[in-house]
């Protein structure tokens, strides 16, 4: 009898996981919708060449990775400076953002995510370019989202001099 009761027990508290899991993801992907959103705005400005959708996010002592840069760039005034030179420079026709994921701890948001960006060819068809990791890591304060570190890496990057 005892075995019996167990038993129901069990399979009641998993199917009632089961039935919760489709509700509980989605009220997931709900609460973490503002953040990508944030870096997803962010992304459409910067395929238009303009770079001032993130430095609209960045807060001021944000840090930032670059593997086209030797060392991290400290702050707002440093990462303004270096994406000066490239304004209206930039022009992506199409990009997908993949494998989004939000890690959240109180005030603190992590935003890991894929970007690939796409170029139309000349007789219309669409080719796949650069393809990236991109790490971004949010602060909530005063109720907004400012991002205070960024890190952009190469997907499957072509290591010069390493050995397997």
């Amino acid at each position: 009898m005892f075995r019996r009761f167990l038993f129901v027990l069990i399979l009641t508290a998993v199917a009632t996981a089961i039935a919760a899991s489709p509700a509980t993801q989605a009220t997931q992907l709900e609460r973490d919708a503002d953040v990508i959103a944030i870096e997803r705005a962010s992304l459409e400005r910067w395929a238009k060449g303009d770079p001032g959708g993130f430095l609209s996010n960045y807060a001021p002592e944000l840090t930032y990775f670059d593997p086209s840069q030797e060392r991290r760039i400290d702050g707002l005034p440093a990462m303004t400076a270096y994406l000066a030179p490239i304004r209206g420079k930039i022009s992506i026709d199409r990009f997908e953002m993949l494998n989004t994921k939000v890690q959240r701890h109180g005030d603190v948001a992590v935003l890991t995510y894929q970007i690939v960006n796409y170029r139309r060819l000349a007789d219309g068809k669409e080719q796949a370019g650069t393809r990236w990791n991109s790490t971004a890591v949010f602060h909530r304060s005063e109720g907004k989202w400012r991002e205070i570190h960024s890190h952009f890496s190469y997907t499957k990057p072509e290591l010069k001099g390493a050995t397997p």
